[in-house]
């Protein structure tokens, strides 16, 4: 991943859009074969709406890329935030804590397959945006900017707490900390105080690459008149 993504990040803008738009319909076409596949001969055989719909926070990858791809400065700006920031943490961390799926399936399956190939795509196109230039943690001028990243997850939050507090009683984008290592602290908050949590870290996660860049700027703003009258 990082060889391929590192030659990739030396191609034209237009090779790499190509590159991006490719890989992104070969992941449309997996999502629903995986679930397929997981329906019918998976451990358990049947439709869990409960946790194999995409809304897990990886999963925004795939309504965030074609932003990153189509979008014009703001919403290119938008989906390649997600990508080098949510995106890149959720497809690193899978390689080292891959318990969302390959607890339960083997590399060798297509679901296991799907997951390893899935987040390998998210931690290349990372590295192939912030490598070539086509996004940068540099560009965070106005308060805005920090916020911008975290919009594709925040549209996506919207549908995912809707199926958390319906009769489903899902865990979608970890919302309620029921899932994972996330457990001990969901069973000791209450829902709406968790949703806040959540939100909170999510609006963090998103921020932080582009916060020293940030407050560079903010500081040459300050200091710069001060100089000048001195002068």
């Amino acid at each position: 991943v990082i060889v391929l993504g590192l030659y990739v990040a030396k191609k034209d803008e237009k090779t790499i859009k190509r590159v991006f738009l490719w890989l992104w319909i070969v992941l449309i076409i997996l999502e629903p074969s995986k679930i397929l596949w997981e329906t019918i001969t998976g451990k358990a055989v049947y439709f869990e709406v409960g946790g194999i719909l995409p809304l897990y926070p990886c999963s925004i990858f795939l309504y965030a890329l074609p932003l990153a791809i189509w979008g014009n400065k703001t919403v290119r700006y938008m989906g390649c935030g997600y990508v080098c920031s949510l995106g890149l943490l959720g497809g690193a961390i899978n390689f080292f804590y891959p318990a969302n799926v390959l607890s339960n399936y083997s590399c060798i399956s297509l679901a296991g397959f799907h997951t390893l190939f899935y987040h390998a795509s998210i931690v290349f196109c990372a590295l192939v945006m912030l490598r070539s230039g086509y996004h940068s943690y540099t560009k965070a001028e106005k308060c805005s900017h920090l916020l911008l990243p975290a919009v594709p997850a925040l549209v996506v939050s919207v549908v995912a707490n809707g199926v958390n507090f319906s009769p489903i009683d899902s865990d979608y984008m970890f919302f309620k900390l029921e899932s994972f290592f996330f457990a001990p602290l969901g069973a000791a908050t209450p829902d709406w105080l968790s949703v806040i949590l959540v939100y909170g870290i999510y609006l963090l996660i998103h921020a932080l690459p582009y916060l020293p860049s940030y407050i560079k700027r903010q500081m040459q703003k300050t200091t710069a008149p001060a100089t000048s009258k001195t002068l």
